[in-house]
Parts: structure tokens; C-alpha cells; sequence
């Protein structure tokens, strides 16, 4: 116990394993689309930029808890993202002059409904885990954890869910199921991992589209219409519960990680 100094151990041990599929249709029949899915499993006991020990100004769990027991601190990684599958998809719709609808359209009318084009970008990933720590640490040399002392750490509630009732002040707002952690104690460490793969947070849903046309002015002029659509369908990815146990607000869902619908002409 104590203040003491030292060379910063800059030194980590990690493990990546995967299954990636790549799957694409080249342009035919008004249809094109590439995408990638992969799922993934990463463990650590150090991720840089999130829970680093070769520094202790990164964010949560950014130092270990027993400086003398690093395997400790080996836990699924706070990179770890079980599923990502991101679809990019162009249709070209087949209508207007020459086209399957429309054969004979005028080209007044072609230049109004003809000739458009469809753009999307599908984005669906797992979230996050989640590390947990203590509001009051009382270790003196590392960041504390609490002991968890049951298995249902997780309240069974959505992040949706748990954003309304924070709002409106109705029902429990948290995440956690707080009765399942406790304090260690002073100058106990926790036993709780670094990171828990069963808590994590709010999964990705996005998806950005673009309208767009091209207008013939002359043989060597054209003009392009374009409208794109930033999170088309508005859906909020809510942030990281409060994570600090001993906290007034421990698990409440406060915040969120996306911008809302851009739209733009």
C-alpha cells in the first residue's frame, strides 16, 4: 500500500479468432451489391484506447487492478464486436425511356421520373462489452472492480426501455441488476472481469441511402440529382450506462452515440 513509481510495462498479450464472409453481385439486371459479415471473438488483457495499462489517461478501466497479477486482468476485449455484417446495395430502378418501364416515355416526363437511381448502406453490429468499476476505489495502487455476487447481473431490460424510463422518471432506468454487485472492501480487489461479454452496449442499426438521377442537357453535358439520407430511419444508439457501482445513477442509460437523420439535397 502506498505511492510508488516505476517504468511503465508496455506490454500486452492478445487473441483474434474469426469467420469472415465476403458475398457480392456484380452489376446485372438493374442489381448490385458487396458485403462483408464476420464473427468474431477478441481477448486481451489490455485494449488500447479503452483499457489501456501502458497509460492511465485512456477512459474506463485504463489501469489494472493488481499491478502485481496482470493475468487478472485477461477478460474478452473492449474492441470485441460478436457480429458485423455491413450490405452495400445499388438499384438501378428501371424506369424511364429505353427502360423496362416506360419503353416509349417522353423524354419530358423521363426527365422528371426516368433514370433514377437507389444507394444503400446497411450497418448491423453487436455492441460493445462493458466494464464495470467502483464510484469510490479503494485500492490505492489500481483501479478497483466489485465482486459480483449473483449471475443475473443484467436487468433483462432494452436499451429503449431503459432511455424511457430514465426520461419520463417511470420503472427502474437501469441496465444492471445492482443487487448482483457488491464493494469489496478496502484494499480488496474484486473479483469481477475487466470486461463482461455478457454486458454490452447498444447494438448498430444504421442505414444511409442516396436518390440520385442523371439528366442529359446536351451530348457532352449532364446534370446529377442527388439526395442522401444520413441514419435514414432515425434510430438512436443509446450510450454506455453509467458504469460505476456506488453511483446514484449506476446501469441509467443517459445519453446516445449517433447523430439523428441528416438529410441532404
Amino acid at each position: 500500500d502506498g505511492s510508488f513509481s516505476g517504468l511503465t510495462l508496455l506490454g500486452a498479450s492478445a487473441s483474434y479468432n474469426s469467420l469472415q464472409i465476403r458475398f457480392q453481385k456484380r452489376a446485372s439486371h438493374y442489381l448490385s451489391f458487396e458485403g462483408n459479415y464476420t464473427w468474431a471473438k477478441a481477448i486481451d488483457d489490455s485494449s488500447a484506447g479503452a483499457n489501456s495499462f501502458i497509460t492511465d489517461s485512456l477512459s474506463n478501466g485504463s489501469m489494472p487492478q493488481e499491478p502485481d497479477n496482470l493475468a487478472a486482468e485477461r477478460s474478452i476485449s473492449a474492441n470485441d464486436a460478436t457480429n458485423l455484417l455491413v450490405l452495400a446495395t445499388i438499384v438501378d430502378l428501371p424506369i424511364g425511356r429505353g427502360l423496362w418501364l416506360g419503353l416509349g416515355m417522353s423524354r419530358p416526363l423521363d426527365t422528371i421520373i426516368g433514370g433514377w437511381s437507389v444507394s444503400t448502406i446497411l450497418t448491423f453490429q453487436s455492441g460493445t462489452p462493458i466494464h464495470i468499476g467502483m464510484e469510490s476505489s479503494q485500492l490505492a495502487d489500481g483501479a478497483q472492480r466489485p465482486d459480483v455476487v449473483c449471475p443475473k447481473i443484467s436487468s433483462g431490460i432494452s436499451y429503449h426501455q431503459a432511455a424511457l424510463n430514465f426520461v419520463h422518471g417511470t420503472g427502474d432506468p437501469s441496465i444492471f441488476n445492482e443487487s448482483c454487485f457488491a464493494d469489496p472492501g478496502d484494499q480488496v480487489a474484486g473479483n469481477a472481469p475487466r470486461y463482461f461479454s455478457n454486458l454490452r452496449s447498444d447494438d448498430i442499426h444504421n442505414s444511409d441511402i442516396s436518390l440520385s438521377k442523371e439528366i442529359s442537357i446536351k451530348e457532352d453535358m449532364k446534370l446529377q440529382v442527388r439526395a442522401e439520407f444520413f441514419n435514414f430511419t432515425n434510430t438512436p444508439r443509446f450510450g454506455f450506462p453509467v458504469t460505476s457501482l456506488g453511483a446514484s445513477d449506476f446501469g441509467d442509460v443517459e445519453s446516445t452515440l449517433n447523430n439523428p437523420r441528416h438529410m441532404q439535397f
